[in-house]
């Protein structure tokens, strides 16, 4: 669908092959003191061998002290500008421009990764909950150099331009928004002193680079879900401010805990602050970076409507790298798609994960020993079960010259993909299914439905290696008298193949059981679900799970975490309450989502029978679309 994203811009000096922008996104791909790896450099050579006109380095450190992440790149000191021009001479292999972000942290800085206090305008706590200390008025001007001399260093690596980082809740954006800036002196109360600190930072920057290199400002459009936050009114003064000061774009996000960026809608929508884009377009001459979601149709439309000047795309590219070069061939069935499932966000806030990862792209962060190469001797490949991972593998195992056949005994592909896609906010989950299965049509793929294995059939097949993607068992709790009852299991209750009553209790608190709740409650049933654990839907990341149970108590489910189960009666299910009351939920319905157990019997049954066997996804332990992925991607590349 070549249009107006693939007609050349530029941007300042900054010559731009086209329109499409991959937006700074922390990966924590960096070593632990902030240098360049090869992990880094391979991340971002894919985006630009992928075909972004302009790729902008992820949040880079301007001083020690401004550190917010682990393993955060850092642009501190001159010892990081080798690494640097590593990084650049990579990009600008494939014809793309690179810039970096410049970040302080604030009060968003933690002192465990510092080994200081974190600093801030004002005296309030950050999301860390550490108290930052007020920054003097020498401290200010400290830190202004801070950004100028990492400017300077970005220029002598080679890259073509630097921004600024004054969005989403760091310090620059914590001098703008009200609501973190309590300061009476002149860089507080009014817009124009709030933006003072940005202003001297523009310049700053400016005196050290020329007037002739590019740089330009991250902002917030707006604060969402916050009384006192940035306004769009205050942000268009800012971006006046920001464009008298010498940027050369103004690029366009948003922040808060209501952000639409970071939180699901109830069908997939693209481009969801647009309209943040268009107000401050309005307000400056310069151009405008959008961002949020933008799909390439949408980013086709807000360039012909006036709107913006750049389509910034993030999650997006690392779900597939050479999306822009697919689109620009016009194979759109061919881009892997995001689900946005916020999971690549989530690992930044883990203690367990160094790295972000992808539910769909497996080679996120593993580029380089994730290629695809064929195989050195094609081999007769068997591949039991067409979910996630049963498919992924077929995929790769297609992609490498191997012979595949793909049995699955449901009449559709899809797995529990297909459950998954059904609840409210899930639909985005249904283009996975078709891109998987477009990708099989598309390789010649033997596809057999209606098909169930069985160890005979197998060792009449012949195979000389079996995937087994089977799945699970759904796990049946031991409550008396629940065999007596109208029992149901969540899946074929979001499949419409069981009636359900108007007085429903769900067995089972975790994800599928409260989206299945969430499913029955939009269709006017009466809800409660209820788990032996202490709390409700734990394996929600943590950039949904709020907003998710928020949903749940609005829409009138009652939700009973820590319960004991003593019986299910004619009446209901009787309980003990963690408050210790001895309860009857009256229920004509019992929904079960009390978890699951891999289906292995077939291993069990084939195992030292052929020759080589692997169990991938669910079959192994029941876990999450990103986990089958993985594992139909890595044994796809190592048969």
């Amino acid at each position: 669908m070549p249009g107006r994203l693939w007609q050349p811009f530029r941007l300042g000096r900054m010559e731009l092959k086209n329109r499409i922008v991959m937006p700074p996104m922390v990966t924590q791909y960096g070593t632990d003191d902030g240098q360049v790896t090869e992990r880094a450099k391979s991340y971002y050579e894919a985006r630009a061998r992928g075909g972004a006109g302009l790729l902008i380095v992820e949040a880079t450190y301007v001083h020690s002290r401004g550190q917010a992440f682990p393993n955060q790149l850092g642009l501190s000191e001159d010892r990081f500008i080798p690494g640097m021009s590593e990084l650049v001479q990579a990009v600008h292999r494939h014809g793309a421009k690179i810039a970096i972000q410049l970040h302080h942290g604030g009060r968003e800085a933690k002192s465990a990764l510092t080994g200081m206090p974190p600093v801030a305008p004002s005296p309030l706590a950050g999301l860390s909950g550490e108290v930052p200390k007020e920054l003097t008025i020498e401290e200010i001007a400290e830190v202004v150099g801070f950004f100028a001399q990492a400017a300077l260093r970005a220029k002598e690596a080679g890259f073509d331009g630097v921004e600024l980082h004054g969005a989403h809740g760091y310090l620059i954006d914590q001098f703008l928004s009200p609501f973190s800036n309590r300061r009476r002196d002149s860089y507080g109360s009014d817009v124009r002193r709030r933006a003072r600190f940005l202003l001297e930072v523009i310049r700053a920057v400016r005196e050290l680079v020329g007037e002739d290199y590019p740089v330009w400002v991250r902002m917030d459009g707006r604060e969402y879900g916050r009384d006192e936050g940035i306004t769009l009114a205050d942000a268009q003064e800012t971006a006046r401010l920001a464009q008298e000061a010498g940027v050369a774009a103004i690029h366009v996000s948003c922040w808060g805990p209501a952000a639409p960026t970071n939180l699901t809608s109830p069908t997939f929508t693209p481009a969801v602050i647009e309209e943040l884009a268009a107000g401050i377009k309005q307000a400056v001459s310069v151009p405008v970076i959008a961002v949020g979601r933008i799909t390439p149709e949408a980013g086709e439309r807000l360039l012909e409507q006036g709107k913006a000047d750049l389509i910034a795309i993030g999650k997006a590219l690392l779900a597939d790298p050479e999306l822009p070069n697919k689109v620009a061939s016009g194979r759109l069935e061919d881009i892997t798609p995001c689900i946005v499932c916020m999971g690549c966000r989530d690992d930044l806030r883990s203690p367990e994960v160094l790295g972000i990862r992808c539910s769909v792209n497996a080679a996120l962060g593993r580029e380089r020993e994730s290629e695809i190469t064929p195989a050195k001797r094609p081999r007769k490949v068997l591949v039991v079960g067409g979910g996630p991972a049963g498919m992924e593998a077929t995929r790769v195992a297609a992609l490498r010259g191997h012979k595949v056949t793909l049995w699955e005994k449901q009449p559709r592909l899809g797995g529990q993909l297909v459950q998954a896609a059904i609840p409210p906010h899930k639909d985005r989950i249904a283009p996975l299914v078709e891109y998987l299965k477009t990708q099989l049509e598309k390789l010649g793929v033997r596809v057999e439905l209606n098909k169930e294995a069985t160890a005979a059939l197998i060792e009449e097949f012949a195979p000389e290696v079996v995937i087994l993607a089977t799945g699970v068992k759904p796990l049946v709790p031991e409550i008396p008298g629940l065999d007596k009852a109208h029992v149901v299991q969540a899946g074929d209750v979001l499949e419409g193949r069981v009636a359900v009553g108007n007085k429903v209790v769900v067995i089972g608190g975790e994800l599928v059981g409260c989206e299945t709740a969430e499913f029955l409650a939009e269709r006017g049933k009466q809800v409660t679900v209820m788990r032996r654990g202490p709390e409700m839907a734990l394996g929600v990341g943590p950039s949904l799970r709020a907003f998710f149970l928020n949903r749940l108590t609005q829409k009138g489910v009652t939700l009973l975490p820590g319960v004991s189960y003593h019986e299910v009666t004619a009446s209901g299910v009787v309980v003990t309450t963690k408050e210790g009351a001895r309860k009857t939920i009256e229920a004509d319905t019992i929904v079960l989502a009390a978890g699951a157990l891999p289906d292995q019997r077939l291993y069990q049954e084939i195992k030292g029978k052929v020759a080589e066997v692997h169990c991938v996804g669910d079959c192994l332990k029941p876990r999450t679309i990103r986990d089958a992925i993985a594992e139909g991607f890595g044994v796809g590349l190592a048969i």
